[in-house]
């Protein structure tokens, strides 16, 4: 009778141990779920690179599939695409500034990210790879939110037969376009510049701009160009109807010359 006891407890306390075994795998595994690209990471290891300017950091943001970060002394952004584990990174756009203590840094970070193609996440540390080994590595930042300029995109464009204009906002950039054929001439915006911006922001009710009437329509008898814009905001994207370049609605009038007028700086 003791044996056949001692039996049943020995049964019980690995039945126990197996399911607690059992639900601490299924808990990583739930965890692994919940990890997300999107966020920002600072870089603890470049590939060809000892050591690395203070806050370089790439921003995923998975609701627009777009890559930013800081290299040290530009800002850049890019596309990105992924399937499993694998990523691909492309169509990138920096700002242009010399910074000599960094260049080779900056070129470090850039050819890491064209040459990347895989990446795993866990426990908040990103590696992305390619088939010769780790490229970088970075931890998610959790102790501050990414700030609000940081998810903010601003894209205004003006189209006719003979005119074409595109201004984006990205971050504490600058992207200007002033025909179809020319790259897009990039510049960091001053502090000024980005308070202005959001003061504007904050006096516009985003989820009305598609409401808005357009005050005049020549662009649809005349060939004047047409104009849109269009903010996405923490994933949303909040955008208004086609109107007269250089006629907004005046709802809108003073933020839109606001970018205009930055965009003329180029």
């Amino acid at each position: 009778m003791k044996i056949i006891t001692i039996l049943l407890s020995v049964i019980a306390l690995n039945s126990c141990g197996n399911t607690k075994a059992a639900s601490n795998m299924q808990e990583n595994l739930d965890a692994k779920k919940t990890e997300t690209l999107s966020g920002k990471y600072i870089i603890s290891n470049l590939i060809n690179t000892e050591e690395l300017p203070e806050d370089i950091h790439l921003i995923f943001d998975e609701s627009t599939n777009k890559v930013s970060g800081y290299a040290g002394c530009n800002t850049f952004s890019g596309n990105y695409t992924i399937e499993g584990n694998k990523i691909k990174l492309d169509s990138f756009i920096a700002t242009r500034m010399y910074c000599e203590d960094t260049m080779e840094i900056e070129q470090n970070l850039m050819n890491a990210l064209q040459e990347a193609d895989s990446f795993s996440l866990e426990n908040m540390e990103l590696s992305i790879k390619n088939e010769n080994g780790i490229l970088l590595t970075g931890k998610k930042n959790t102790t501050s939110k990414i700030s609000q300029k940081e998810d903010l995109l601003i894209e205004y464009k003006a189209i006719s037969r003979g005119l074409f204009q595109s201004v984006t906002i990205k971050g504490n950039t600058i992207l200007v376009q002033k025909d179809r054929s020319s790259e897009p001439q990039v510049r960091k915006c001053t502090n000024e510049e980005i308070a202005s911006i959001e003061k504007l922001l904050a006096e516009i009710t985003l989820k009305q701009l598609e409401n808005l009437e357009a005050p005049t329509k020549a662009h649809q008898y005349d060939g004047a160009a047409g104009a849109t814009l269009k903010i996405t905001k923490k994933g949303d994207v909040f955008r208004t109807v086609t109107f007269d370049h250089g006629n907004p609605n005046k709802k809108i009038a003073k933020f839109v010359n606001s970018i205009l007028k930055m965009a003329e700086l180029q």
